[in-house]
């Protein structure tokens, strides 16, 4: 700021040797007009390019913290939308995860739940929307049932590298939790439906989705069993299917159908029109 009245001489950015811009403005605390020199937008320019970097930084480094922590993720990774073999009965399936994918951000909590016949293509489906969104930025954690209670439960021993903060962090704090396999436990203890609990209440505060995928059959999914598998009052079941759109997943088991026409010698899609045509 000048002491001047004068305005004073004009001075050139050393990196684009443009006039610095000098504007008049009222000092606020004597009321004089002053003269200012005002940054170049050069260095405007410079600022805003370095908060971005450091955004950008800041997003990578939690993206890959919670890739670190997901499961089978080489495989995982590898699942795209441009190889996955559409099959009868996907598509319902995959236009819901590419709404999902295209509308992330204004459905806000609002997940998924894709359930069907195991080896049917629901894992696939929901990484290939997953790896779609780490693509744009979005931090995923990706974990199976069975690995994330497995994973709770090793906490316990005192060598473990893992603690429970950071493994429950990631899990609500994700911009997306795809949880697969989801209700595939036999049994839980009441420690394991606190921390599901914890998980999905967590998510639902923090205005976050949860992709879920599972093996239950339709029959299934209507059944008491389930609802009050996780609490005698079926309060998480319905806190869970409140915030996800469910889709039944038709497609048959396309690894039975591999197996099978490996065995016969023929092709997947041969034997798969013989048992269309056998169910008819």
């Amino acid at each position: 700021m000048s002491d001047s009245l004068n305005k004073p001489m004009p001075v050139l950015c050393p990196v684009c040797q443009k006039e610095y811009p000098i504007i008049q403005i009222k000092h606020p605390i004597t009321g004089e007009d002053r003269w200012v020199i005002c940054a170049c937008q050069c260095d405007i320019d410079k600022l805003d390019r370095e908060k971005q970097e450091q955004e950008n930084y800041l997003k990578k480094k939690r993206i890959q913290h919670a890739l670190r922590l997901s499961s089978s993720l080489e495989d995982i990774r590898a699942m795209t939308f441009e190889n996955l073999k559409m099959r009868n009965g996907y598509q319902s399936s995959v236009d819901e995860v590419k709404d999902a994918v295209l509308h992330f951000d204004e459905r806000g909590k609002q997940g998924l739940f894709l359930f069907g016949e195991t080896g049917n293509g629901k894992s696939h489906i929901t990484a290939a929307g997953a790896n779609a969104l780490i693509e744009r930025g979005y931090s995923v954690v990706f974990m199976t049932e069975k690995d994330l209670l497995n994973r709770f439960n090793s906490t316990k021993n005192f060598n473990n590298k893992e603690s429970f903060f950071e493994i429950m962090d990631a899990c609500v704090t994700a911009d997306l939790l795809v949880w697969d396999d989801f209700m595939s436990s036999q049994k839980l203890s009441l420690e394991e439906k606190d921390w599901i609990f914890q998980i999905i209440n967590g998510r639902e505060r923090g205005n976050r989705p949860i992709w879920a995928t599972s093996n239950l059959t339709p029959q299934e999914f209507e059944s008491d069993e389930i609802v009050y598998k996780l609490d005698d009052k079926g309060r998480t079941w319905w806190r869970i299917i409140g915030n996800m759109n469910c889709i039944y997943n038709r497609a048959t088991n396309y690894r039975k159908a591999r197996a099978m026409a490996k065995v016969l010698g023929i092709s997947i899609d041969e034997y798969e029109r013989k048992q269309a045509d056998g169910s008819q």
